[in-house]
């Protein structure tokens, strides 16, 4: 996987702290944190951006 940020690689870890088995995605160069919760908080927001766009 590739970072969206800067390009670098992405390593997947488990964060315990968070809850138990949650696996978040981690870039190895800026240190960039994606998990599921982030990546459904931009899809909907992208959602949101494109219904707006076709009400104008």
């Amino acid at each position: 996987m590739t970072c969206e940020k800067c390009k670098g690689f992405m390593i997947e870890e488990r964060q315990p702290d968070l809850s138990p088995g949650q696996v978040v995605h981690r870039c190895v160069n800026c240190g960039l944190v994606v998990d599921e919760l982030i990546v459904q908080n931009r899809l909907q927001q992208l959602r949101e951006r494109r219904s707006l766009l076709r009400a104008a």
